[in-house]
């Protein structure tokens, strides 16, 4: 696979499909599925693209490949891999703030009745060691139970990283996408 690089253009020439597509016909499928290393690579050059300015690949196939049958339409099995990933990216970030919305309801609600009870064992109960160690119990395993939740809010969902990937695969399932040799 030879690339060619140009400031608005991602040109690829390939020497085969089997380069870019895990499977040529993806047949019942309209959407092929891409490589991890094709797939990666889009990713790292629409990165390098302006924000504003529309996405062009150009696929570059000697002629041998362009007359094979049964034909096979490399643009909309791009697209539609680009479009599918995107989805995918979509549905687990909902997937992940759902969990977390859970988490963090039970962590804090554990934590709530965590601080009541050790609230009330030192207002109810005789100061002693063992009071002591009770109270400390409880407000330990109160703030543990939110550790999770406030670890998974901090350096997974407020991080960028998972929107930008999206946002990236929305741009690629977007792009004009031509076949040539």
């Amino acid at each position: 696979m030879q690339v060619e690089k140009t400031s608005d253009v991602i040109d690829v020439r390939l020497s085969h499909l089997s380069q870019l597509f895990e499977c040529v016909d993806p047949s019942p499928f309209r959407e092929g599925r891409l490589t991890a290393g094709a797939e990666e690579y889009f990713l790292r050059r629409v990165k390098a693209q302006p924000r504003n300015r529309p996405i062009r690949i150009v696929i570059r196939l000697p002629a041998k490949e362009m007359t094979r049958s049964p034909p096979f339409d490399v643009a909309t099995a791009l697209t539609g891999h680009f479009a599918t990933s995107a989805d995918g990216e979509s549905k687990r970030i909902r997937e992940s703030i759902r969990t977390w919305r859970q988490a963090a309801l039970i962590g804090f609600v554990v934590l709530s009745v965590c601080l009541f009870l050790a609230w009330q064992i030192s207002n109810n109960l005789p100061a002693r060691p063992m009071t002591r160690i009770l109270q400390e119990s409880f407000v330990i395993l109160g703030w543990v139970s939110v550790w999770k939740p406030i670890e998974t809010f901090l350096y997974e969902l407020l991080p960028p990283e998972k929107r930008r990937r999206q946002h990236l695969l929305r741009r690629l399932s977007s792009a004009e996408v031509v076949v040539g040799n």
